[in-house]
This record gives C-alpha cells, structure tokens and sequence, in this order.
C-alpha cells in the first residue's frame, strides 16, 4: 500500500497567514503558546527547488510554468519509496513566529513525520488520520491549511476533530475553501484576518 503521502503546494504559500499570526501571538503575550500543524504535507527534494514562491511577486511565465510543472511532477516522484523528502510549511511558520512556541505536527504518513522530525528537532510528531480520530491535544493554534478539503467523504468528521483542537480563546489557521464549506458550522470561530479564525472563550 503507497503511504497516504499528502501533497505541499509551493514555497511560502501561507507567509502572509504566518507573519499575522506572529503578531497576534506577539500581542497577546501568551507564554510558550503550543501550535499544531495538521497535515503539512510533503514535497520530494527533487521538485521543491522548482516550486513557485507565493511571496515573490513578479515571476515570469516561464518561472511559474516550471513551478506548476515541478508541482504536478512531484505526484509521482514524493510517491517512490525512500524519496527524499521536505515539508515546507511547518519549517517555514517556525521560521516566521518571533514568540517562543511549542511545536506540534500531525500527519497521517510517517514519511512526513520523520522528514519533520529531521528537520525540526523540538517538533513532536504524531501520526493522526483527521477523518478517523481526533487530534491529541487542544493547542493555541491549529493551522490545517488544505487538509479538510481533500477529505471529501470524511471531510465533516475531519473539520470536526479540527475544530475540537482549537483550545477556546485559539486560533484556527485554514483555507477559505475548508472554512467555507465546513467551518460555518462552528458558531464559536470568527474570522479576525484572512485565513485566521478565533475561537471564542
């Protein structure tokens, strides 16, 4: 059985989400405030060189081509076993958050995790299937950009055990897509940025 490997999509898709974030954390002057990362995904270390960077404006058609073309080249090339692998999006919001912050990832494929782990060090990793089983602590943040979109079937248990992790007073990072179809049904989130929700105390 091929590993439920997730994909990445480009290098600093979500930056903007993340400097937003640091300063709400900053503002809020929480101490070593725990944040999870839900189904960061991964990247095969051949292609990520390739990916667009969501942050640099201005690429030429012919840089985004040769993005696009990494990223749909990657669906096979992260599925070979023993691949090299990065994932982006937690090295890239631990990069970001300026606050002292507890790091906590889960993914539902081991080849992800261990990719972390080598990466980041002080990450605790678990290996979590969102549509079958909550989450295993409440943080205070989540970040699940596109995880509970790609559920189909299952998507309404995954938001749920999404939501559940949100700690009351938290903040849910996720992408317009999930939020709109499945998170509306959370009366206890308000969207406070884009793409950052706050759960009411």
């Amino acid at each position: 059985m091929l590993d439920p490997l997730g994909s990445t999509s480009w290098h600093n898709r979500h930056l903007a989400a993340f400097c937003k974030l640091n300063e709400l954390l900053r503002a809020e002057s929480l101490e070593s405030p725990t944040v999870l990362v839900v189904g960061p995904g991964g990247v095969s270390r051949v292609a990520s060189p390739f990916l667009n960077d969501a942050a640099a404006g201005g690429a030429s058609k012919i840089r985004r081509l040769i993005g696009d073309a990494a990223r749909y080249s990657d669906h096979l090339l992260r599925r070979i076993p023993n691949m090299p692998l990065n994932s982006l999006e937690p090295v890239e919001l631990t990069r970001t958050l300026t606050v002292p912050h507890k790091l906590v990832v889960a993914d539902r494929s081991q080849r992800v995790l261990a990719t972390i782990a080598r990466a980041l060090p002080q990450a605790v990793c678990d290996c979590v299937d969102i549509s079958r089983e909550p989450l295993p602590l409440r943080a205070d943040v989540v970040v699940a950009f596109n995880v509970v979109c790609r559920l189909e079937d299952r998507a309404a248990e995954g938001m749920g055990h999404v939501a559940a992790a949100v700690r009351p007073g938290g903040w849910l990072l996720i992408d317009d897509r999930s939020a709109s179809i499945h998170l509306s049904k959370y009366q206890a989130f308000i969207l406070v940025a884009p793409k950052i929700y706050r759960h009411t105390p």
